[in-house]
């Protein structure tokens, strides 16, 4: 067993006054736990503590907030790998990321955290095989597109009780779109939604809150909790269409990227994403690489971000010297070098 602690500061976060953890009355595990990018050695593992979920401060305010977690052999946590403390800061919205390392290749682990009295479900998770082992099988899962006011999560019910190796969310994990009392398509008559979410996102409390609403839903937690994702976004995470620095409304790009920063921002406070993938301001590094054994490799790419504006308006055109530009991409000249470098 390896214990040790991760309270160093996050980058931008201020010395908050620590909040006693026996004051916590609520539930702060409202919106699940989960854990990603899969290494041979290490996987990071994720909570965001939010005893009043719908509260623009979670319930919380602005107090930092210590988080033990353990890392198991076993769901009963009677062989524990490995436990530490980290940080829960008010400046990432009482986001805990532990990218936890020195773990097996190739093996199952489960996780769980603890604050006060209070202690989260358990998760599943799982670490690569290491590069070059001859691996002759993987079991995937690829997921997008989840509208939360379309429609009941019922595939994330099934994609929990699939044996899968590693999910691939591909983007749109969050709409923008507002959501009514009714919880749209869901068409709630037992409670209704708070009025907050019928608007569409535009600020970093306004992703914050939206965040808290899909991750608030159980089989979205269920999928989460037993099994590791690799998370890469499209549009609507930040807004429908955009381009680069440009929005589909024509605003300045300057405003634009005050509103991406945001997105960006509560992007990575609620995904199982390592420090590298945290953004500053309205940019991040989110494509990366992983490799399962010798059997595959995995690119995942961010094609929002350096892309070229649409062409024409984003109007329907026939091709055109404009979008047969050469010079027009979807990845940008320093993702597609690092592409092509590591096939």
């Amino acid at each position: 067993m390896l214990a040790f602690s991760t309270n160093r500061p996050a980058r931008g976060a201020t010395a908050a006054r620590e909040l006693d953890a026996t004051r916590i009355t609520d539930n702060p595990f409202t919106l699940g736990i989960a854990s990603g990018d899969p290494l041979s050695d290490s996987v990071l593992i994720w909570t965001r503590l939010a005893p009043q979920p719908f509260a623009e401060d979670g319930g919380l305010g602005q107090e930092r907030v210590t988080v033990s977690w353990e890392v198991a052999l076993d769901e009963w946590f009677v062989v524990v790998e490995q436990q530490g403390t980290a940080t829960a800061h008010p400046e990432y919205a009482h986001s805990v990321h532990v990218d936890v390392k020195g773990l097996r290749p190739d093996s199952e682990y489960y996780y769980r955290f603890r604050v006060g009295t209070w202690i989260s479900p358990v998760g599943r998770t799982r670490t690569a095989p290491a590069p070059g082992d001859d691996t002759d099988s993987l079991r995937l899962a690829a997921v997008a597109c989840q509208a939360y006011q379309d429609g009941y999560y019922t595939a994330h019910r099934h994609l929990a009780q699939e044996d899968v190796d590693v999910v691939f969310f591909l983007g749109d994990y969050l709409y923008e779109y507002g959501v009514d009392s009714a919880g749209g398509a869901r068409r709630y008559t037992d409670r209704k939604l708070p009025d907050v979410f019928n608007r569409e996102a535009t600020t970093l409390a306004d992703y914050r809150l939206r965040y808290a609403l899909y991750k608030s839903d159980p089989d979205l937690q269920a999928a989460h909790a037993q099994h590791p994702f690799v998370v890469t976004w499209d549009d609507h995470e930040t807004e429908n269409n955009h381009a680069g620095a440009y929005d589909e409304k024509g605003s300045a790009p300057e405003e634009f990227l005050v509103r991406r920063a945001a997105a960006y921002r509560a992007y990575w406070e609620n995904q199982p994403l390592r420090a590298e993938q945290r953004p500053n301001g309205p940019d991040a590094r989110l494509y990366r690489r992983l490799s399962w054994g010798s059997l595959a490799q995995f690119d995942i790419l961010d094609t929002r971000q350096y892309r070229s504006d649409q062409a024409y308006g984003d109007r329907p055109h026939e091709p055109g010297a404009e979008s047969d530009d050469p010079a027009r991409t979807l990845t940008g000249a320093d993702q597609e070098r690092w592409l092509l470098d590591g096939w």
